[in-house]
This record gives structure tokens, C-alpha cells and sequence, in this order.
């Protein structure tokens, strides 16, 4: 009979502690502390064991409402003793570093600390708001704005790590001596946690998805651009296998099914501005849900009278901001791509229609037709804006913003003066005189817009949350610094001036961001090389001299992968190999100047003399039409990508010219 006994196997767990019954985690029933709650060092507390009734019990109804109320308020102590535990270790400080780029704040990768719980409400409500002030909609329009602050209590644990994650740099000023670096790396891993916990071991959520979203967006701008991408793609695995793209037909709450749209179209747009190439036709079901809702512009009671324009485009169906900057998104990422290419010669010249600039032209085009005119540039009417107008509706203008940036953005890198003639190396003599009017034009209008937006942040103080915009500011700074290196004091103190301007934008967005705290080093670090090869050789005529077009890459591609400082991070030894980018040195010849009509003389043609010399598109040397010199023959190193001064510095100034008066310039 013992023996019979001894070899039953262990009774059934009866009951789960109230924090693992809560997780939905297999509770181990240790009393009066379980295994699982000692080891996460949190608060465990069990609910008054329920017992079979006295026979005498089941005559008295008054004391089984009582057992039930005391389990209820059990329940109620041991959740309150959770959420009331407030933060008390902010993890380990002698965390080793990788080494990166000097003087740039860049989060580091560590393991979290196990001590960390949520802390109490009273300081989570505060970061929630901030997250709607600052976070909403810029980029991602995560969660159901009106319901955010009303249901955060009710959201998972890991979500509500993410969100003071991504929240909390708000709370503290750069000046206050406080870096939020390492609370915001410790709520980041707890959040990662628990959330492959989930994805492991089920069931996912849409909180599961929201919180890889925030975690992606997280990495991305602490630097781990590798692990942001998986992050992100798990989430649109994810998306994809729960049909998140696709209606629900069963009975959902209208928040619920809000928040399910908001959900699949931020994993959409966070792909895109991360550089992922991702088009809605990829999903079986084409088209995908509704877009989210968007905020309405806000009213300008200074504004005029409709104008003709407007009033003859109200018909057409306004979708919301939103929806048109997870559209415009498609352009941006496309023309990421393109810059992935770093020039690269084809057989297709740019300007024609199979060309991958033509199309991406022509969809940038064509997507413009489909917005209406309430959400343009000039109805906006900006100006008549003030501070507290445009802080009071950040859920509108921050996605206006964002529309505005990647529009200039994306036609300023496919204009790109660096990436154009190295992309026209085979055709030289052959390209026509309107493509080169055609992209003088452009990169004109697109940057000088970028700094004039620059200029409005500075002149209302508004204070830009969104980091995507810093990069736009980023790309039009290597442009202004490429055409700043002139023997016109004029033009060059003009572009250095608006070079300057840029790097500080992105500056005061890298006091919140890590990534463009780095990016606005990596700025100044190209203006010293390149200044350094100019001074070395103002003629420009030591064919000797290089620029390391790495620099400009390391700009250019925001959302490259390449990053070696991310993958050394996430991968071991097995699997890191370096950069796998071979040593490429260019000899190409820079972009010949289109002909304009000089001022004094509009009735008659007048070429310049200086069309065919050697400060113009061709060079006295004649190189082949895709001329590549050994990277032996110049004592290269394998990471370098060079360019040769003398086709560097010697852009004609009409090519790229410093921008009409603001009024004249066309508006988007």
C-alpha cells in the first residue's frame, strides 16, 4: 500500500500564484513563494485555496459570498502590491561597451536586470501622455488615440515596458544631468523578455505585435539596426499569420478594431522607413484593411476665402493624413533602395521610362494626384501658425510633417549630385540637355524647401519628436557641403551656412535620439575629410587625391544593415564576418552644367567659356565609360569606396544651383 503510493506521480498543481495565473505562465505552486515569482524577484501571492464545502456550509450562502469577496479582494491586494512596487535597481553600471564612434551616446546591448518591475502608476500615466504628445504618429500611429490614456492600465506588461521605453528619454531636458540611457535599455530588455516569452509560448496578441513594433523602433534609434529588422519582420510574419491584414468577420468592439487597422499599417510603414521595400501586393489580400483614422486638419481662423483650386478639388475623398504617409512611405523606401545601389551603372539611362528613377519618379508623381489639396503646403497656412496651435494638435502636424519630409526627402537622394554621375558614367556624351535642367531643378527646389522647414522649427521653437526628420536634414547637408567647396566666396559661404543649419538640426534631434546623435557626428567627420582633400588640393588637380565615399554612404543609408557596430553586437563568431563590401574605387567624371541664358544677355545664346575645361563635366583625362582602377594601385583599404578630388570638386556651380526666391518655389 505505501509502496502504491509512493510511485503515484505528483499531484496536479491546484492552484497558480495570481501573478502567473495572470501571464497565463505555468506556475510551478512552490508555497508560500513559487520558483518562478522568487527567481523574477516579484510579489507572490496565492488566493484562498478553494475548498470542497462542509455539508454544514452548503446551508449558508451568506458565507460563501463571503469566501468569494475575500478572494476577490485577495486578488485585488496582490495586483495592487505588484503595480505598487516601484522601480528599485536601474540595472548593472559596470556594463561593458562596445567601442563606437567618439563622443555618441549610443545605447549598448546588455541583459536585463531582473529586479526591474513596472513602476507605479502615478509615474506611468505621466509617460503615457508623453508617449501621445511626442510619439503618436511620429512615425507610428500605434494605438487608438482618444482610448490611449483611458486603457493603459488594462494593457500587457510587456506593452507598457515598450512604451516607457520609447517615452521616458521625454521626460528629462539635456541640460538636467539625468541620462534616461540606461532606464530606457532596462525597460527595453524587460519588454523583449517577456515578449518572446509570448511569441514562444503563446497565445500572441495585438499587444504582442504593438510591443515588437515599439521594441523595432526602440532599437533602431539606439543604433541595433539588425536586431530592429528582426523585430519588425517578426511582427509582419506575425501580422500575416493571424490575417491581420484582413477584416475580421466576427462581432469586435470598434477600438478593438481600430487599433487592429492601426496596428498592420504601422508594421507596413515601419518597414518602409526602415528601409524594407515592402508593397501592400505582397499580402494575399490586396489592398489590405481601411486605413486608420486620422485627426482633421486643424482650422485657421486667419486663413482666406477657399481658392478656386481647392474648392474644385473638394470632391475628391480625403483619406486622412495618415493614409498618405503610409502611401508616400512606398516612394521613400523604394528610393532607399536606390541609394543602396550607390550609383551603380546600368544599360538604362535615368531618364528613361524603364529606368528605375523614372518610375520611382513617376510614383512619387502619381501618388501626389491622389492628395488632396486640404492637406498640402500652401492651405496649411504655417505661418499664421503659433507654438501653442501647433503643440495642442501634434497628432495632426507631426504626420503632416513627416509627408512633407519624405516627399522632399526622397526626390532630394533620387537627385542626389554624388549619386547621378556615378550612375551616368556610361553616358557622358550622351545626356540630354533637359534631364540636366530637369535634376538641377529639382534638387534646387527640394532642399532649399528642407531648410526652410528647418528654419520654421527654429523660428516657432517647435520641438521636432519625429527622427525620420533629421535624416532629411542629414541628406541635404551632403549636398550643401558637396556644392559649398567653390572658389565663389558667395555660394560658398551660402552652403556652408546652410550646412551648418542642418548639422545642428540634426543635432538637437540627437539629444533625444542616439542614431542621430551619430549621424550629425558622422556629418562633421565628412565636412573634416573632404575639407582636408580640398585644402590639400584647392585646383582640384592631383589626380592622387581621394574621397572616401563610405562617409557618404554611412549618411545616405539611413536604414542600412551594413552598420558593422550593429552586427557586432548581435552576432557571435560563427556568423559575424565583417564588412562583406568590397575595396571600389571610382574614376567617373561629374555631371556637366545645363546652359542658361545669362541675365544680361536672355536674347542670345551665351555658352560659357569654361564649358570644356577641366573644372567642367569632362575632364582632360578620358577615362572608359565605366572605368574602375585596382584598389592595389592606390592603397586603398577594403572599406573604402573613393572618389577621385579632382571629379569631386570640380561640379560646375549652374549644375546645382542655390535656389530661386522662396516665393517662386513649387510646394507640395
Amino acid at each position: 500500500m505505501d509502496d502504491d503510493l509512493a510511485e503515484r506521480p505528483a499531484k496536479r498543481v491546484r492552484q497558480a500564484c495570481e501573478p502567473c495565473r495572470r501571464k497565463k505562465a505555468k506556475c510551478p505552486g512552490e508555497q508560500p513563494v513559487c520558483s518562478l515569482c522568487a527567481r523574477l524577484r516579484q510579489q507572490c501571492l496565492y488566493a484562498e485555496e478553494r475548498r470542497r464545502p462542509l455539508p454544514e456550509e452548503i446551508s449558508r450562502p451568506t458565507d460563501s459570498e463571503s469566501r468569494r469577496s475575500l478572494a476577490l479582494e485577495d486578488r485585488l491586494r496582490s495586483l495592487e502590491g505588484k503595480l505598487g512596487q516601484v522601480l528599485t535597481v536601474l540595472g548593472s553600471k559596470g556594463e561593458s561597451q562596445e567601442p563606437t564612434e567618439p563622443n555618441v551616446p549610443l545605447v549598448t546591448l546588455s541583459m536585463p536586470s531582473s529586479s526591474i518591475t513596472l513602476p507605479p502608476w502615478e509615474d506611468i500615466i505621466p509617460v503615457a501622455e508623453l508617449y501621445l504628445l511626442y510619439c503618436d504618429s511620429q512615425p507610428l500611429p500605434l494605438f487608438h488615440r482618444d482610448s490611449f490614456l483611458a486603457t493603459i492600465q488594462t494593457r500587457e506588461a510587456e506593452l507598457l515596458f515598450a512604451i516607457l521605453a520609447l517615452a521616458s528619454r521625454f521626460s528629462y531636458s539635456h541640460n538636467s544631468g539625468n541620462d534616461p540611457a540606461g532606464l530606457v535599455n532596462s525597460y527595453a530588455e524587460i519588454a523583449r523578455g517577456l515578449v518572446m516569452k509570448r511569441v514562444s509560448e503563446g497565445p500572441v496578441e495585438l499587444s504582442t505585435l504593438q510591443c515588437l513594433c515599439l521594441l523595432s523602433l526602440v532599437d533602431f534609434t539606439n543604433g541595433h539596426t539588425h536586431r530592429s529588422s528582426v523585430h519588425s519582420s517578426l511582427a509582419m510574419n506575425l501580422a500575416q499569420s493571424a490575417n491581420l491584414g484582413q477584416e475580421p468577420r466576427s462581432p469586435m468592439s470598434t477600438l478593438v478594431r481600430e487599433e487592429r487597422r492601426r496596428c498592420f499599417w504601422s508594421i507596413c510603414l515601419l518597414k518602409r522607413l526602415h528601409g524594407g521595400v515592402f508593397s501592400i501586393l505582397d499580402i494575399p489580400e490586396v489592398g489590405g484593411p481601411p486605413f486608420p483614422q486620422s485627426p482633421a486638419r486643424p482650422a485657421c481662423y486667419l486663413s482666406p476665402a477657399p481658392s478656386t483650386a481647392e474648392m474644385r478639388r473638394s470632391d475628391m475623398e480625403d483619406e486622412g493624413i495618415i493614409a498618405y504617409v503610409v502611401t508616400l512611405s512606398e516612394v521613400f523606401a523604394r528610393s532607399a533602395r536606390y541609394v543602396r545601389l550607390h550609383g551603380r551603372p546600368s544599360n538604362v539611362p535615368p531618364w528613361s521610362p524603364h529606368s528605375e528613377y523614372s518610375k520611382i519618379l513617376a510614383l512619387q508623381m502619381d501618388l501626389e494626384t491622389r492628395m488632396p489639396y486640404i492637406h498640402r503646403f500652401k492651405p496649411a497656412n504655417l505661418g499664421e501658425r503659433s507654438l501653442d496651435e501647433l503643440q495642442a494638435h501634434r497628432e495632426y502636424w507631426g504626420p503632416w510633417f513627416l509627408n512633407q519630409f519624405m516627399y522632399h526627402t526622397s526626390l532630394c537622394l533620387l537627385n542626389h549630385p554624388l549619386l547621378l554621375s556615378l550612375s551616368l558614367r556610361n553616358f557622358r556624351s550622351t545626356i540630354p540637355e533637359i534631364f540636366l535642367q530637369h535634376t538641377s531643378d529639382l534638387i534646387s527646389s527640394h532642399t532649399t524647401w528642407i531648410i526652410h522647414f528647418i528654419n520654421y522649427f527654429e523660428e516657432k521653437s517647435f520641438l521636432v519628436s519625429d527622427p525620420l526628420l533629421g535624416y532629411g536634414a542629414a541628406v541635404v547637408a551632403t549636398i550643401e557641403l558637396q556644392l559649398s567647396f567653390t572658389e565663389n566666396s558667395t555660394i560658398r559661404e551660402q552652403k556652408r551656412e546652410r550646412f551648418t543649419k542642418c548639422v545642428q538640426f540634426v543635432q538637437q534631434i540627437g539629444e533625444k535620439w542616439p542614431h542621430m546623435a551619430q549621424l550629425a557626428h558622422r556629418l562633421q567627420r565628412l565636412e573634416d575629410a573632404v575639407s582636408a582633400t580640398y585644402q590639400s588640393d584647392p585646383g582640384a588637380q592631383n589626380q592622387s587625391l581621394l574621397i572616401d565615399l563610405s562617409r557618404f554612404w554611412e549618411i545616405l543609408e539611413y536604414s542600412s544593415n551594413s552598420d558593422m557596430q550593429s552586427a557586432r553586437r548581435l552576432f557571435g563568431e560563427s556568423l559575424y564576418s565583417g564588412s562583406s563590401a568590397g575595396a571600389e574605387v571610382s574614376q567617373t567624371s561629374p555631371l556637366p552644367a545645363p546652359f542658361r541664358l545669362s541675365a544680361q544677355e536672355e536674347g542670345t545664346p551665351n555658352f560659357p567659356t569654361h564649358a570644356f575645361n577641366n573644372n567642367t563635366a569632362f575632364p582632360g583625362q578620358d577615362y572608359g565609360s565605366n572605368s574602375l582602377v585596382s584598389p592595389q594601385q592606390l592603397n586603398l583599404s577594403n572599406e573604402e569606396f573613393s572618389i577621385l578630388a579632382t571629379n569631386f570638386f570640380s561640379q560646375g556651380q549652374e549644375f546645382l544651383r542655390s535656389g530661386d526666391n522662396w516665393d517662386s518655389v513649387g510646394n507640395f
